[in-house]
């Protein structure tokens, strides 16, 4: 529950845990002004993040279908079993997959329309 002072133009200049003079305002976490003070305030000033940083985490992106892939594998040998899996992996696996079988399905709709068949 941050309490916020803004300045004149009304961005936020400073936050509290609680109210006092001046830091009265309450903001929601998730608030975008909030966002942007946290961004200002952050070493680097909201400065890019260095070309390794952006590098390693392109990787990461690449590097979870790989595991993605390999849960699958193992799955399908019976090497292990999806209940033996954490609950929250396992949610997360399956919301993985709706979305991709979403996706795909899109996907599917508009080769269908570029084609000509309906």
């Amino acid at each position: 529950m941050p309490f916020v002072e803004r300045d004149p133009s009304g961005a936020v200049i400073a936050v509290a845990e609680s109210p006092r003079p001046g830091v009265d305002e309450w903001l929601e976490v998730g608030d975008p002004a909030l966002a942007s003070y946290a961004q200002r305030i952050a070493p680097g000033g909201g400065a890019p993040p260095p070309e390794p940083l952006v590098a390693l985490q392109q990787s990461d992106l690449g590097l979870i279908r790989v595991l993605e892939d390999l849960i699958d594998t193992l799955l399908a040998k019976d090497v292990i079993l999806f209940t033996d899996l954490p609950v929250p992996a396992q949610n997360r696996l399956l919301a993985r997959r709706s979305l991709r079988s979403s996706l795909s399905a899109l996907r599917l709709l508009g080769d269908d329309a570029d084609s000509g068949l309906i």
